[in-house]
């Protein structure tokens, strides 16, 4: 996600949260060390993500040419050929629908009455997913797909996002949202009947992102893999971490 998005993101769930009383529920609860530790870790590492990606360069015409599709392993070399702009377009819709998935909870009693610990669990989740990521991104430097096609533009290809493929924020984000929303539904209502299709949406709407992701050129397999994988992790631990 870009900074400015998720900047703006942030804002609107602090601006909840100031809203909202933060009352303790029977589910979760706030405690100093716990949301201390994970805001001070989702600050610091989104907060120092945003100038070392600025620092960044892209990629030089030489560094192009040393790009042989046939160096990358078979599961990820099928992206190298994606360029499909609807794919691109439809990731972005599940990416934002994720995004704010959380106010469903508002739908659940439990939460809606305690939507002020909510609201600074779902601030931590969004904070420590982009953190990680981003960190990562920048750390690997990882050529996306479309670096590799010989349809894709030159000046697409030096530009410093092409070199931000793994792992997958698109992924990550729509993966941790999906899963902290479930999480948390699950866990303020124990007696609910329907957890199975909760998880399965969880589950779904992330695997439809990193598939998206691929067929649009932006990531490899891996990289929505391990996307998905770390946002679920963090969706689920945050919730678990205040119980």
């Amino acid at each position: 996600m870009p900074p400015t998005s998720i900047q703006r993101l942030c804002f609107c769930i602090f601006f909840m949260v100031l809203l909202s009383p933060l009352a303790q529920s029977q589910a979760h609860q706030l405690s100093w060390p716990v949301d201390g530790g994970l805001l001070g870790t989702g600050a610091l590492t989104y907060g120092l993500s945003i100038p070392l990606q600025k620092k960044m360069p892209g990629m030089s015409l030489d560094d192009l040419d040393l790009l042989d599709p046939l160096r990358i392993n078979r599961l990820d070399r099928i992206a190298t050929l994606q360029a499909s702009e609807k794919a691109r377009l439809a990731s972005d819709i599940t990416l934002r629908t994720a995004l704010i998935l959380p106010l469903g909870l508002l739908a659940e009693s439990n939460s809606r009455d305690n939507f002020g610990v909510v609201s600074v669990m779902w601030l931590e989740t969004l904070l420590i997913t982009n953190g990680i990521t981003r960190l990562v991104k920048i750390g690997a430097r990882r050529s996306r797909p479309y670096t590799y096609n010989p349809l894709t533009g030159e000046e697409l290809k030096i530009d410093p996002e092409a070199r931000l493929s793994f792992f997958s924020g698109h992924a990550s984000n729509t993966a941790a949202m999906s899963f902290f929303t479930a999480q948390t539904l699950v866990q303020n209502r124990p007696d609910m009947q329907n957890k199975g299709l909760v998880w399965a949406t969880a589950a779904t709407l992330p695997a439809l992102t990193a598939l998206w992701r691929v067929k649009a050129g932006k990531h490899f397999p891996s990289d929505v893999i391990v996307g998905y994988g770390i946002g679920a992790l963090i969706g689920v631990l945050v919730p678990n971490l205040h119980r």
